[in-house]
């Protein structure tokens, strides 16, 4: 007999699904699939395929197991395989001049875990977060996942808008709500690609001391710069142990080893640690990233700045040839994005449509922000689409900007 296919009922389903369920879209609005194949695709942060060490991983996984698979193949502990521990805490301490020690790291499966374990730890319904915005969307989607009221900061071309923080801040305090945290991704910012200046980030550091706040620093493409000088993290100016510096290596080693790491104070790092219970973040894969990371990670990061400071310039060259008067973009210095500001008259979510109807695909603005604002906005990441690929896509999408401007009267 063959089995009976069983739906279950949309209000009952509706029923038993929790507040946060509830709250969160139906569907991802993004989600990996064929169309990063099928497509030019500007819109995920992807690394560039044909660069990823996938011979290296697999000399590394190959030495694992003949010296360590026993525990390799093992549960581990909640805070992170200590091998890989003490690797991060070496390159922290060479490149980012991050001293910390063990028990102020832990391992989490990439950034988005170490996001999702602080807004636990941290995070009831209705708390206030400041951020930054525009910013990377798998934030804005988890801060309203918890439910959390996000009060919204600029980023101008020196970062973080501290001005505008400090007024927040004083605001919040009059009205006797105490924000949580201040969520700031410091380097390249995504989506804009603009880094937070050293003034700015001692001024993060003195406004979450003098509100009594949390700053969480994400630093996800810190390996990733192509132009200008290294700035101290705000991690590593503050003394006072209200910091949280999150990193990955989802950018360099690859996105599927879902690796990514938090430092913070011990007391914070603990109650971390006892909220997960995945029975250790990627036992395997960790053990293979300490292996491969002090023999290979310098060498890889200097071949991945080439690829993308190329791919840089390439769509800069072809915003410059395609984009119509009235448009404007940032100019990164590393990450893998350049933010496009289009005349006010467009909706990059409506003209969507159309760019992938020609096989162009990019993120729109509006998703980058917690109130859905930035309509005439998009996001075009580099880091993915091959060099021939960028100028024709540019050209595409420059074609429809311009079509949008005739069909709304303007030239």
């Amino acid at each position: 007999m063959g089995r009976a296919s069983h739906a279950l009922a949309p209000e009952t389903l509706q029923a038993l699904l929790s507040d946060r369920a509830r709250a969160a879209p139906a569907k991802p609005i993004l989600d990996s699939s064929n169309d990063v194949v099928n497509r030019i695709s500007f819109v995920y942060g992807f690394p560039d395929g044909d660069s990823l060490p996938a011979a290296e991983v697999a000399e590394a996984t190959a030495r694992v197991m003949a010296t360590d698979g026993r525990w390799a193949l093992q549960y581990g502990s909640n805070a992170g395989h200590a091998g890989l521990i003490d690797v991060l805490l070496k390159k922290l301490k060479r490149d980012q001049g991050i001293d910390a020690k063990p028990e102020n790291i832990i391992i989490t499966a990439g950034g988005s875990q170490a996001l999702a374990l602080l807004l636990d730890a941290f995070i009831n319904w209705g708390d206030t977060i400041i951020s930054e915005m525009p910013t990377w969307l798998g934030a804005v989607q988890a801060f309203n996942n918890v439910g959390a009221s996000v009060v919204a900061v600029p980023v101008d071309d020196e970062g973080t808008d501290t001005e505008s923080l400090e007024r927040e801040l004083k605001r919040l305090r009059r009205q006797g709500v105490q924000p949580k945290l201040i969520y700031v991704i410091s380097n390249f910012q995504n989506p804009r690609g603009i880094s937070t200046t050293l003034d700015r980030r001692r001024q993060i550091v003195a406004l979450a001391r003098e509100h009594g706040t949390l700053v969480l620093e994400d630093d996800a493409y810190f390996d990733l710069r192509y132009g200008g000088e290294t700035i101290p993290s705000i991690y590593s100016l503050d003394q006072s142990g209200s910091t949280m510096y999150m990193g990955t290596l989802s950018k360099t080693m690859g996105a599927g080893m879902r690796l990514g790491w938090l430092v913070a104070t011990p007391a914070i790092i603990h109650r971390l640690a006892s909220l997960k219970v995945d029975g250790g973040t990627n036992v395997f894969g960790a053990h293979v990233a300490a292996d491969w990371l002090p023999r290979r990670l310098p060498e890889h990061v200097g071949k991945l700045r080439q690829i993308y400071q190329r791919r840089r310039d390439l769509m800069l060259a072809a915003l410059e040839q395609h984009m119509p008067p009235g448009t404007s973009w940032t100019r990164p210095e590393g990450g893998f994005f350049i933010w496009v500001t289009l005349p006010e008259a467009i909706d990059t979510t409506r003209m969507l449509a159309q760019a992938r109807e020609r096989g162009v695909d990019y993120l729109p603005g509006s998703t980058c922000f917690a109130d859905g604002s930035g309509q005439n906005q998009l996001r075009l990441a580099y880091s993915y689409a091959t060099d021939d690929q960028i100028e024709p896509g540019i050209r595409i999408i420059g074609e429809i900007v311009r079509g949008e401007l005739l069909e709304a009267g303007r030239r």
